[in-house]
């Protein structure tokens, strides 16, 4: 669900879930903690790319699965998903995200906590929590640290779609390469990085992460909260189950 391969001092970690977009369940939520948890004491990992398999870097989290879940779990499985991103800081290599097809809700947030991203020309960005009745449940303090909160209105309270060159004007991400080139230029600049003496990455990524306030697991536990009394309304478990239902067909 979550594959880990080494190459040339490059850590890859992919997202093997293709046939719902990547969705992230429990399953693949403890994969990915426990490959994170390993990669933080491996010094022969010098920089890390997230990736997605098939046709999207992450929709997001599996509905399927939280659809049958009490409010109560459900803000426990997304505080889970928001633990384990969390990780991402503790490693002491730069991080890569490589962003293509849908890049949706939680998978957004993923993306958000890597030092650097960078998109395809076709990416698709969205923020589908309101319109299916509740909030996102966790990342919005990383989300205003990106993109300022003019441009989370506009992304959350709208639900507009961007693209990657969109996603770029906002703040979302850094590059966006053509869809052919993606792989080569993360790569290029994964080579770049892994390149560098460590030291220097590692201290200059801990401290960056010091200097952003935003990011501060209060904001978390105010969102953690919001989307389990949400969650509870019969609205949106009726969105989930119609969500659900346009699905198979």
């Amino acid at each position: 669900m979550v594959d880990l391969t080494v190459e040339n001092g490059i850590g890859y970690l992919t997202l093997n879930r293709p046939e719902v977009l990547n969705a992230l369940d429990l399953a693949s939520v403890r994969q990915l903690t426990a490959h994170l948890t390993a990669l933080r004491d491996r010094t022969d990992v010098r920089v890390v790319v997230t990736r997605g398999k098939g046709r999207a870097f992450c929709a997001g989290s599996d509905l399927k699965e939280l659809a049958p879940l009490s409010p109560a779990d459900a803000a426990e499985a997304e505080r889970e998903q928001a633990d384990a991103c969390a990780l991402f800081d503790a490693l002491p290599q730069p991080t890569i995200a490589m962003l293509h097809g849908y890049v949706l809700g939680g998978g957004i947030f993923l993306a958000l906590y890597h030092d650097i991203r960078i998109a395809s020309a076709s990416a698709r960005f969205g923020m589908p929590e309101v319109e299916l009745g509740w909030t996102p449940p966790w990342g919005m303090g990383r989300l205003v640290d990106a993109v300022g909160g003019t441009n989370v209105r506009w992304l959350t309270l709208a639900c507009v779609r961007v693209s990657g060159a969109e996603a770029k004007e906002l703040g979302l991400v850094n590059e966006v390469a053509p869809d052919e080139h993606l792989s080569e230029r993360v790569d290029e600049l994964a080579r770049k990085l892994a390149a560098f003496p460590p030291a220097g990455l590692s201290h200059t990524k801990a401290l960056l992460n010091r200097m952003s306030p935003l990011r501060s697991a209060a904001w978390d536990a105010a969102a953690s909260e919001a989307f389990e009394a949400c969650y509870a309304a019969d609205e949106a478990r009726a969105n989930i189950a119609a969500f659900l239902c346009r699905r198979k067909t």
